[in-house]
């Protein structure tokens, strides 16, 4: 069992730390209950917490989207840098 937890911990050779990543946590606001749990204003008759969360279904799979494109492009330029032998560690 050490040696399958050892080796998946060496395919994984580093961390995934961008900016773009802070996107995901947008979509958790809507967890926060109490910022979101007021009558007024409505959008066409529903009050601002059903509307608002309704809001955030949209909101949360454009962050997503942003966050899987901007990773995509990181991957693709590292691979590139390694395949024209640029020498780039991975």
């Amino acid at each position: 069992m050490s040696q399958q937890r050892g080796s998946t911990t060496g395919a994984r050779s580093g961390t995934d730390r961008s900016p773009w990543n802070l996107l995901l946590l947008v979509p958790l606001l809507m967890l926060v209950t109490p910022l979101w749990n007021h009558d007024e204003p409505r959008l066409f008759g529903l009050p601002m917490f059903y509307w608002s969360q309704f809001l955030f279904v949209p909101l949360g799979v454009v962050c997503v989207g942003l966050v899987v494109r901007a990773a995509n492009r990181r991957e693709r330029a590292v691979t590139e840098s390694t395949t024209d032998g640029g020498g780039g560690k991975r």
